[in-house]
């Protein structure tokens, strides 16, 4: 069996030109398809007709897309799809092609959350924990750490795995007085923005 994205992909090059506005989702399954129908082989037997059939990625679901940082005029996509009888979470890069695009390359480097949006989000998980806290003096003081909590770097974010859409990212943060890095995960939301990943014994 062929490997989904093969290396072929790596040749591909975008058409000159910016293009404005991420590709739709129907735009992206179209490229997708486009990409696995050039690299099909014909089917020597009616089994190969079945695998082909089994590993054609269908069930699309659609995370936002984010200007490339490194390819003018691409977008990464996160982009979750049926294939055989698992779901498969890729951050998919996408270039203009004619009146269209194609897929260039699979498995780019996952997006960097924005530091503000990362402090947002932390301070919103030591809220949830000052309000469990029973003792006044704790709480009082984890809630004025929360207002001088700064974020240092945010690194290596990377799918947290191919099973699930979520982003793990190393946040480094503190104050004045002190400082930790911790793995931090994060979903998007139906309108693409940042979200804390439910905690592990909650999912």
């Amino acid at each position: 069996m062929k490997p989904l994205f093969p290396t072929l992909l790596l040749t591909l090059l975008p058409l000159p030109g910016f293009a404005a506005t991420p590709p739709t989702p129907a735009q992206i399954e179209a490229a997708i398809m486009a990409m696995i129908e050039a690299e099909k082989t014909p089917a020597a037997s009616a089994q190969d007709l079945l695998l082909q059939s089994m590993f054609t990625p269908r069930g699309f679901e659609h995370g936002p897309c984010f200007a490339s940082t490194t390819v003018t005029g691409a977008y990464e996509c996160l982009v979750g799809m049926e294939i055989g009888l698992k779901n498969r979470y890729r951050m998919l890069r996408f270039v203009p092609q004619g009146m269209g695009w194609a897929m260039q390359r699979a498995d780019v480097d996952a997006p960097v959350p924005p530091r503000e949006r990362v402090r947002e989000l932390l301070i919103e998980q030591l809220g949830h924990r000052a309000a469990s806290i029973t003792d006044a003096a704790a709480r009082d003081e984890l809630r004025a750490f929360q207002q001088r909590l700064q974020i240092l770097a945010v690194d290596d974010c990377e799918l947290r795995s191919t099973q699930s859409p979520e982003i793990r990212c190393d946040v480094t943060a503190g104050d004045d007085t002190e400082r930790g890095t911790d793995p931090q995960t994060y979903v998007f939301d139906a309108q693409g923005q940042w979200q804390n990943a439910a905690p592990e014994d909650a999912r």
